[in-house]
């Protein structure tokens, strides 16, 4: 490429391309690496070297000696000591070179090398590898042709400046490189001119090969060029020896350069000068001093031509010879001999000139004796010269040294100078070097730190793509784990088509009905269930370690407890009142622990959760949190805010994260958000940033006690704002920390916060979110505001507990609700749970469970007397006052503990507690695990669990002193609670007690706990209850809770009950504030004093205003039917906002709440079609809904639409309409399967979120979860009753959770939870008549004329919003022949269970006839309202039958 590209000759001679290319042979030429630059520079003086040791280089393959070159440092002066240097008085006065560097060869090896194996770099720890002559000989070809191109081709030389090109290194090493280089040049560079001697005539080559020598003769007088005399004295005899030719040296060209040929001539003597003066060094061998002599000898014609007399070169080379003659060794000697002649003979003048100039007058003869040695031979010659030593040496040497040594000082002078700044040009260069290689390190640095960190993204970004992967796969494991256990449990259910018998366990759901009654069981399946059996305590057992601790006032009772586990074993045991009787009143001086295996409340599974894998707890385990929360966020959702939350379960406490989404809010379990925004698990979470009293709730180390309870570590749980029905700020611990948020289907959850500012924070972010929890009109479903009602009154306002109160019940006029049940029109039960509810009372927390009242004091009887007042409680005495002894006692204990300083109270113990609340429920889960974490891992000991009604009586109104527990809302309408459905193991009570089992109920309930419920919630809503119940309200939520009044009544509790009597956020020590939080936690709470003057009493014990419920007989008939439409009536429908009857054809229904569209099936294309009520628009239209017909339809709500086919299917959808708009869509939410044939019937119930599906031809019922969208149970098989008539219709009471299934001509009536009621024939009335248009020959029997009915439709009904106490539950069947008949749901007590009563027929009389008879119409709606029923027939008509005034 360099002979064929001009630009590339051009680039090398331009760029730093042979310094490169140099920085690559330097290692492989010199054996050695070079040194950094900064190394070089840092030397001293600037000049690395080996300080005189000799430097054996490796022999180079391919040149023209085998011996292995030595180089040695000679111990010259400073290069700035040369010029100073005093001439000697030494007849040999030597050049001095500034470098003093020597080549010496050693002996040659036995064999030279062909080839060359260069080591590399230790500093790069790789393989050794050989490199061919055939690279080494490339490169160094290459560089003698860029070299060789500035003197021969470009038009001036500007020199090689090798040592600006070679690498840093020791100067030995850089010598010896450039000597390599430059022989290789030289060389090159004179066969080049020897294969085409024209080039010499050019001026431009002469002109560069002047300027060459001149460059030559500063490095080889500097040392740089080692031998390079020699080298260039052949060079130059070369050129000169052309240039003498007489046809060469005629032509014009070579005759314009003269000055150039000159200044070779003069170089060319000058190294041979330096040659001759190199043989004066004693180490110099005689071979090479007669080489050096030889040479000379073959160069005479070129040293002749140059020499001339206008310079001093001749005198210098005669002083040299001579110096040469006298030489001790003979074959010097001879060859000087040699040349003295010959210059004698040739040069005669000019040597006769010189003896002249050099000569004394005394030493003429010696002029003439010289010019006779020309005709003498060389041994004759040296004998002349030996004879006349003496004066010989006064002529050179006293003669011409003096020329000789000026010539030496001005060279030196030259040579130092030109040294210095050689030197100077070289520091430059290495400083530039040098900062090239800093700036060159700084970019490799820059390139390896950014590799390293760009490797190390990509290794992070693949690794943390990896780790997401493996989540993601860990979460689709468990997504598909749990999909499939749900799976796998729904093919094995009952119906399904895997069933097989299954020990299905039943827990209380925790979704709220009507009056906040919690009445449905949801089954828990063995996959579902603990593997933990709980087990009896036994006698000859402790139960748990004892914790001891002092009383510090005298009581009745005495002076020393024990605690089991954390709950005083006085309120386990008080609770039968058969065990002994400490209380509160003891401090306890260690805080009562729990186990570290105890279990806690089942876990709570109202939502659809993700869960998330159970992964390892290792340090190493990678788990995304803050991609986890997002992945779980609704699509399209964005996080607001996130806040540090524990959830209330009971007893427990879960702690998460609560997050305000735009459009949800959310609620995950066991995640912690750290001060800087990181999500981490709650057990990673810094002790510090933690609720501490969360931590004193759950213990130390959540995680274990989550993996030992077998819940999943993370649970999400999320809702549309849209379904947050109410947000009320609560207390937890008496701390104003709480907020409980209510939702629309039913669920509520209590939630604290760390403190009360980050309370109200959270507060005031959810009120912005759903403005219509503080607005009821704004509520964007208004058929839940009967929800509301029960959670909110309507004037709350958002302020404080105390603020919010004062203002509603004790400013001049009473409030709305207070006067509604001073008038009747609601129930006791409503009105304390709406009491409870404002007091702070709720179903999350245990230690604040609503408190209902004892009623009864007579549950020996076989009846319940209602009208003796002696069958009540006393309600104006708190249950410690029950009887007389117990009331002195209390007093005593009061008096006692003020006369020892103590703070008096009168009741250790409370009348709500955890373990009160546990123990009352602990036949169901979740309740059974709080009794048994209470009680540290098993149940109590039989005979103090409750068991008994009347015990439990006795002991909490007379028998126990430690024990004045109040009543839980469950007594009053949930008789499961009762039995033992579950099968626990409780154990045998001593004596012939027996097992305990269910709960032995007084007489008069006939041994059925629904009997029980119905009566007991009778005489909660009986004359005198109502009468009385204002004095139970002023003791518990009232002005009699506090203050003298509550001491005059007896109704003083610990002072840990209250609130205010200590604060645990001003507790500073961390044992009293674990002691005084596990006593407040544990031993009760006191509610909110929501009341501060006396409650008035009721005004009416019942609704003064005519109801169906109490004025059935009342019912009477208009003469005319309200409408007649030609089309059976299928369903009837009174909007009150509206003041309109909705009446509905078959295959249509109406679309709550505003009614301005319906929905059509039926049609041949089994398609579902809405339109507009005003102009019957199409509003949307959606086919192949079922394979096959659609059997039945029905709305759940304005939202949910539950449709059923032929395909035996039940499909649930979301329906998306709003008020205005023509356009309906529907959503498919799930499908339900278990029916195997069509089903034929469905009713809803939104108040308990049930479903339930009939199939007319087998019989087969089922219970569906609205929210859950699951199966609940299966009814027992309805079979089909004479004549082959199936189920005709099915409803599921509102108000009570009551389902009634008609199948011919019988009722059935079933619990909420599927336990049958009753089954009875509703079409043969004892001592009844047919109806007066029947035909007594178209039956035979006693009741001919009946024997053909069955039962058209049925109807419950519910009161007018169900928060008013029904006297009669009533019942509707419609018959043929226009007949309707309402019952009354009743216990039968001779026979000791439930029958329906006959209360009123009412019939469709034909107007057109003139006796009075019915239609022959069968009735086939009813829709019973609180004032008048409206009944439908097949024909059309639809009558309205009001209550007369």
């Amino acid at each position: 490429m360099h002979a064929r590209s001009a630009n590339f000759r051009d680039f090398a001679l331009t760029s730093d391309y042979v310094r490169l290319l140099c920085s690559a042979l330097y290692p492989v030429i010199v054996s050695a690496d070079p040194v950094s630059a900064e190394t070089e520079l840092n030397s001293k003086d600037s000049g690395l070297t080996f300080e005189g040791v000799d430097v054996i280089i490796r022999p180079v393959p391919g040149s023209s000696s085998n011996a292995i070159p030595i180089v040695r440092t000679a111990g010259s002066a400073p290069t700035s000591d040369l010029a100073s240097t005093p001439p000697s008085s030494s007849r040999r006065f030597p050049l001095r070179r500034p470098s003093s560097f020597v080549l010496v060869t050693a002996q040659p090896p036995p064999t030279a090398p062909t080839r060359l194996t260069p080591i590399m770099s230790p500093k790069k720890k790789v393989a050794t590898r050989n490199i061919s002559n055939a690279v080494l000989e490339g490169l160094m070809e290459l560089i003698i042709g860029v070299f060789t191109d500035q003197i021969l081709v470009r038009k001036e030389f500007p020199g090689f400046s090798l040592f600006l090109k070679v690498p840093p290194g020791f100067q030995e090493h850089r010598a010896y490189f450039e000597t390599y280089i430059l022989r290789n040049v030289m060389t090159h560079l004179k066969n080049a001119i020897q294969l085409e001697q024209k080039l010499l005539v050019e001026p431009r080559i002469l002109q560069n090969l002047s300027r060459l020598n001149l460059h030559m003769i500063e490095i080889v007088f500097e040392g740089w060029f080692m031998n390079g005399a020699e080298t260039m004295i052949d060079f130059n005899g070369t050129v000169l020896e052309y240039l003498q030719r007489p046809e060469v040296a005629s032509l014009k060209s070579v005759r314009l350069c003269s000055s150039a040929v000159q200044t070779i001539k003069t170089a060319f003597l000058k190294f041979a000068l330096l040659r001759l003066s190199d043989m004066d060094d004693p180490e110099i061998k005689e071979s090479e001093a007669v080489a050096v002599m030889e040479q000379l000898l073959y160069w005479q014609t070129v040293l002749l031509d140059s020499l001339t007399l206008d310079g001093e070169y001749m005198k210098l080379l005669w002083y040299q010879l001579y110096n040469k003659l006298v030489d001790s060794r003979h074959s010097v000697r001879l060859i000087a001999s040699t040349l003295w002649r010959i210059m004698l003979v040739q040069k005669p003048d000019e040597s006769a000139a010189l003896l002249r100039q050099t000569i004394t007058p005394d030493q003429r003869w010696l002029a003439r004796d010289f010019e006779k040695l020309t005709e003498l031979d060389d041994l004759s010659f040296l004998e002349w010269v030996d004879e006349n030593r003496s004066s010989l040496d006064v002529l050179f040497l006293g003669g011409m040294s003096k020329a000789w040594e000026d010539f030496v000082v001005a060279e030196n002078q030259k040579s130092g100078d030109s040294a210095k700044m050689r030197l100077k040009h070289r520091k430059d260069k290495l400083r530039q070097w040098h900062m090239e290689n800093l700036e060159r390190e700084n970019v490799l640095l820059r390139h390896e730190m950014a590799n390293s960190a760009w490797m190390k993204s990509i290794y992070f970004t693949e690794h943390f793509k990896h780790q997401r992967l493996l989540q993601d796969q860990q979460d689709d494991n468990a997504f598909m784990a749990s999909t499939f256990a749900r799976m796998e449990r729904d093919l094995r259910r009952a119906g399904a088509v895997f069933a097989e018998p299954q020990n299905i366990k039943w827990k209380l759901d925790r979704t709220e009905g009507r009056n906040r009654m919690r009445l449905r069981l949801l089954p828990e399946y063995p996959s579902q269930q603990r593997q933990q059996e709980f087990q009896p305590k036994r006698s000859n057992t402790a139960a748990a370690k004892p914790i001891v601790v002092s009383t510090k006032g005298s009581s009745a009772q005495g002076s020393s407890a024990t605690l089991s586990a954390s709950v005083p074993t006085s309120v386990a045991g008080a609770l039968d009142g058969t065990a002994g009787d400490p209380d509160i009143s003891v401090e306890p001086e260690l805080v009562p622990g729990r186990t570290e295996d105890q279990s806690s409340v089942a876990p709570e599974e109202d939502f659809e959760m993700v869960e998330d894998p159970n992964e390892p707890d290792g340090d190493d385990t990678f788990e995304d949190k803050n991609r986890k929360v997002m992945r779980r966020l609704q699509q399209g959702d964005t996080v607001q805010n996130v806040f540090n939350i524990s959830r209330i379960i009971g007893l427990d406490a879960s702690e998460g994260i609560l997050i305000i989404g735009k459009e949800a809010l959310y609620l995950m379990d066991n995640l912690f958000q750290s001060s800087d925004g990181e999500i981490v698990n709650v057990w990673q979470a810094p002790p510090e940033e933690r609720d501490p009293f969360s931590i004193i709730i759950t213990g130390d180390r959540p995680n274990e006690r989550r993996q030992n309870q077998g819940r999943p570590e993370q649970e999400s749980r999320s809702w549309r704002w849209r379904d947050v029905l109410s947000i009320s700020k609560r207390r937890f611990l008496f701390r104003d920390v709480a907020i409980e948020i209510f939702f629309t289907d039913g669920r509520s959850y209590l939630l604290t916060a760390i403190n009360p500012a980050k309370r109200d924070e959270i507060y005031a972010r959810l009120t912005a979110m759903t403005p219509h929890t503080t607005n009821p009109s704004l509520l964007p479903n208004p058929e839940d505001a009967w929800r509301l009602e029960c959670l909110k009154l309507s004037e709350e306002a958002p302020q404080s507990l105390g603020a919010k109160f004062g203002s509603i019940f004790n400013s001049s006029g009473w409030h709305q609700a207070m006067k509604r049940w001073q008038r009747g029109e609601i129930s006791n039960f409503h009105y304390l749970m709406l009491i409870n509810t404002m007091a702070g009372r709720t179903f999350n927390d245990l230690t604040q469970y609503p408190v209902f009242p004892w009623v009864l004091a007579d549950y020996t009887s076989e009846e319940l007397d209602l009208t003796n007042p002696a069958t009540f409680r006393d309600l104006t005495k708190p249950m410690g006052a029950q009887t007389p002894a117990r009331a002195a006692d209390f007093a005593m204990r009061y008096k006692s503990l003020s006369e020892i300083g103590e703070t008096p109270f009168h009741y250790g113990t409370h009348y709500s507690s955890a373990m009160i609340v546990s123990s009352y429920l602990i036949r169901l889960p979740p309740f059974v695990q709080s009794f048994v974490l209470l009680q540290g891992g098993t149940f109590d000991h039989p005979d103090r669990l409750f068991f008994s009604i009347e015990g439990a009586w006795r002991s909490a109104s007379r028998d126990n002193g430690s024990d004045v527990r109040e009543l839980i809302p469950e007594f009053f309408y949930l008789p499961d609670f009762l039995t033992n459905i579950n099968g626990y193991n409780f154990g045998v009570r001593q004596g012939d007690g027996g097992q305990v089992n269910h709960v032995i109920l007084p007489p008069w309930a006939k041994g059925d706990p629904k009997i029980f419920i119905a009566k007991h919630r009778e005489a909660l809503e009986s004359p005198y209850v109502s009468q009385n119940l204002h004095h139970w309200i002023d003791l518990i939520f009232g002005y009699k809770q506090r203050g003298e009044l509550a001491v005059e009544n007896l109704n003083v509790f610990h002072p840990l009950s209250y609130k205010g009597a200590r604060d645990l956020d001003n507790i500073t020590d961390p044992q009293e504030r674990l002691i005084t939080t596990g006593i407040i936690h544990n031993f009760g709470q006191t509610p909110h004093q929501i009341f501060t003057k006396p409650h008035p009493p009721r005004e009416f014990y019942r609704c003064p205003v005519k109801r169906l419920d109490s004025s059935v007989h009342a019912l009477t008939r208009l003469p005319y039917p309200l409408l007649e439409s030609r089309e059976r009536v299928a369903s009837l429908i009174y909007v009150p906002k509206l003041d309109r009857l909705l009446c509905a054809s078959p295959f249509r229904l109406n679309l709550p709440p505003h009614y301005d569209k319906f929905l059509e099936w039926g049609y041949t294309d089994n398609s579902v079609r809405f339109f507009l009520s005003d102009n019957r628009k199409p509003a949307g239209m959606f086919e192949n809904l079922h394979i096959g017909q659609i059997s039945t339809v029905a709305f759940a709500d304005s939202k949910t639409l539950i449709t059923a086919g032929e395909d035996c299917v039940v499909l649930v959808h979301n329906v998306v309409s709003q008020p205005g708009k023509p356009v309906v869509e529907l959503h498919l939410r799930s499908s339900l399967f278990g029916h195997k044939t069509p089903v034929t019937h469905i009713a809803v119930s939104k108040a308990f979120s049930t479903i339930l599906t009939v199939s007319a031809q087998d019989g087969a019922a089922f219970l569906w979860d609205l929210n859950r969208l699951e199966f609940v149970r299966r009814l027992p098989p309805i079979a089909p009753r004479p004549g082959g008539v199936g189920v005709e219709c099915a409803k599921i009471n509102d108000a009570t959770g009551d389902i009634m299934i008609c199948c011919g001509q019988n009722v059935l009536l079933y619990t909420l939870n599927g336990e049958l009621i009753l089954d009875q024939n509703v079409c043969v009335l004892p001592n009844a008549s047919p109806p007066a248009n029947s035909n007594k020959s178209a039956g035979s029997g006693a009741n001919g004329g009946w024997e053909d009915d069955f039962v058209h439709s049925c109807a419950f009904y519910e009161g007018s919003g169900g928060n008013e106490w029904l006297e009669n539950q009533l019942v509707f069947t419609g018959h043929k022949r226009g007949v309707v008949n309402i019952w009354r749901k009743t216990v039968d007590d001779r026979a000791g269970r439930w029958v329906l009563q006959h209360m009123r027929r009412l019939d469709h009389v034909n107007p057109k006839s003139e006796t009075g008879v019915n239609v022959e119409a069968a009735i086939t709606c009813i829709a019973p309202l609180p004032t008048l029923v409206y009944t439908g027939d097949e024909d059309g008509r639809v009558v309205s039958i009001p209550l007369a005034s």
